[in-house]
């Protein structure tokens, strides 16, 4: 008898997901929030992976990715300092990345950051890596996304890069590496697409009207390359 409800449950379940198929007005469901689906928004940002930088908080990345974050200020030589959030492995439409956020931090706040930092290392670039205060990390929530950095799990080579983001306004090839390394800039995406030969590709997204700062040193240390 159990096999037979079995048998009854079984095809139709079939004969309904059959029937859905066909349903006219019922479209499979669109992959939404992939590294390509840059949208520029009316105030000149851009919305990517579901964030919209300068007006996303880390609240809404955290909800987003569904996934808990560490975070640290980093203090370079040259006096800059950032706070770099990091989600070691989100999925979004199917594919698993790793993410890094730089907050929208002003100088003042970065400052106050610093002189509360309850641990410095000392890295071997010369950078100083903070612990933050707990009281500041927790403050983090309210503070909107700068910039991103995605890192795909999977490799994206030159062919799937042209089919997916299109053709680069520029390339500039770094000089100095073992392997190749090029960048591959989308000015209007705010998108600065790393290819390594050998390597993991990383996607570094500003918003448009800053995208020369991030150009303009590739430029002094690199070559740009035709074609």
């Amino acid at each position: 008898m159990e096999r037979y409800i079995f048998l009854a449950v079984l095809v139709f379940s079939l004969v309904a997901l059959a029937i859905g198929m066909l349903i006219p007005g019922a479209p499979p469901e669109k992959a939404v929030n992939l590294p390509w689906q840059v949208e520029q928004t009316a105030s000149g940002s851009i919305r990517v992976i579901g964030l919209e930088l300068g007006t996303s908080t880390l609240a809404d990345a955290e909800k987003l990715f569904g996934q808990t974050y560490e975070g640290s200020m980093f203090a370079h030589a040259d006096g800059e300092k950032a706070v770099e959030i990091y989600f070691d492995s989100i999925t979004l439409s199917g594919i698993r990345a790793r993410v890094v956020l730089v907050m929208g931090l002003s100088d003042e706040q970065l400052n106050g950051f610093y002189d509360r930092g309850v641990r410095v290392a000392t890295l071997g670039s010369g950078s100083r890596k903070v612990t933050l205060h707990d009281s500041d990390f927790r403050s983090l929530g309210k503070i909107p996304v700068a910039s991103i950095t995605y890192i795909p799990k999977m490799n994206l080579d030159p062919k799937l890069i042209r089919a997916r983001f299109g053709q680069p306004a520029e390339r500039v090839r770094e000089k100095g590496t073992e392997t190749q390394v090029e960048h591959w800039l989308y000015p209007q995406k705010g998108l600065d697409l790393i290819w390594h030969e050998k390597g993991k590709e990383v996607l570094q997204y500003v918003q448009p009207v800053h995208f020369e700062s991030l150009r303009k040193p590739l430029l002094e240390k690199g070559e740009r390359v035709s074609g």
